[in-house]
């Protein structure tokens, strides 16, 4: 049974059942609301082509993508003792807008004609509805979108926000695979977010990295702790000195990135970064950055202690960046400064 059961914000058993404006009539109804903003035509069709390559029957009306899925039933009649087959499908109707509700409907068994012989159709249907709705999910553009609200809301790192999509459509046909570590896009190429997505290969889980990096991590590139008793310091408005390389001096490092002082942990922690930098004194820690950034430049690390925010978002593949600005331009307190090569 698939675990977006969790998410099934209404439900209706009658012959004839109906809510608001969806003019769905089925013996059963089941209804799912994802917290995903869909009203550009252009990716309404994308994604609507995206799930027609799953091997689904695909239909557009207005605001709705209706999708058929259809197999086939055999049996042996038990009163005549010939083979017997059938088709039946199931509809999905993904109603897009500012949140996306995804609908199925399960008819009477006696909408396909005389089918007595059929054993637990209604079972089977939801279980087959349940695959449309997985397979929809997390082969398509909507599954992007939720791993960057699970990002954002959630602070969750890339590497758990993708473990988390996989959790909740287990029942998906031939999965969409996604990695941390997207190829780097041709010199001289634009590059979207929708492109990125698209490129993912799916990573070994027993090797994936912690999901937000821990405070105290070190290695042969970190001389910089995040901890220690410097909570003497209060939040500091933005935006970021940009001229901070000519007035400061780099602490240390931390997993390699430059830090530039001064530090006195965990209330003030500088400047990180060489190319991408963020002042984590500024920093709120309100992920918009890491939604923005197409490439994954960023992810969650643990800063408990610092008046500003418990979280910072590191910039974990500096190299990555293809200096697009878009993390800079949505940073509310403006902490961020882009250097370009």
């Amino acid at each position: 049974m698939s675990v977006l059961l969790k998410d099934r914000v209404w439900t209706m058993l009658s012959d004839v059942a109906k809510r608001g404006v969806y003019p769905t009539h089925s013996y059963r109804l089941g209804l799912y609301r994802l917290p995903v903003n869909l009203t550009d035509e252009s990716t309404i069709n994308n994604i609507a082509n995206e799930i027609k390559k799953n091997g689904f029957n695909i239909d557009r009306y207005a605001d709705r993508i209706y999708v058929k899925y259809t197999w086939k039933e055999y049996d042996v009649d038990p009163i005549t003792a010939k083979p017997v087959s059938a088709d039946l499908d199931i509809v999905v109707e993904i109603v897009t807008g500012e949140v996306i509700d995804i609908i199925y409907q399960i008819r009477p068994i006696e909408t396909f004609g005389d089918l007595h012989w059929i054993n637990n159709y209604r079972q089977k249907a939801d279980h087959n509805a349940k695959m449309v709705i997985d397979t929809i999910i997390r082969n398509s553009s909507i599954g992007d979108k939720l791993i960057s609200y699970y990002q954002k809301t959630e602070k969750l790192s890339l590497e758990k926000s993708i473990e988390k999509l996989s959790e909740l459509t287990p029942l998906t046909l031939n999965p969409k695979t996604r990695s941390v570590n997207p190829p780097p896009p041709p010199a001289g190429a634009s590059v979207s977010s929708q492109e990125i997505a698209t490129s993912y290969t799916q990573p070994s889980i027993s090797n994936v990295p912690p999901s937000v990096i821990s405070s105290s991590s070190r290695d042969a590139n970190t001389s910089i702790s995040l901890t220690g008793s410097g909570t003497g310091y209060s939040k500091v408005d933005g935006p970021i000195d940009t001229s901070f390389k000519t007035k400061r001096t780099t602490t240390g490092k931390f997993k390699g990135i430059t830090v530039w002082g001064p530090v006195d942990a965990p209330g003030q922690l500088g400047i990180w970064g060489d190319s991408v930098c963020v002042d984590f004194d500024i920093c709120i820690g309100d992920g918009a950055c890491i939604e923005a950034c197409p490439v994954n430049v960023y992810e969650w690390l643990d800063t408990p202690g610092h008046p500003g925010s418990d979280k910072k978002p590191i910039m974990a593949r500096e190299k990555d960046c293809i200096f697009c600005l878009a993390c800079e331009n949505v940073c509310p307190p403006q902490a961020i400064k882009i250097f370009q090569k």
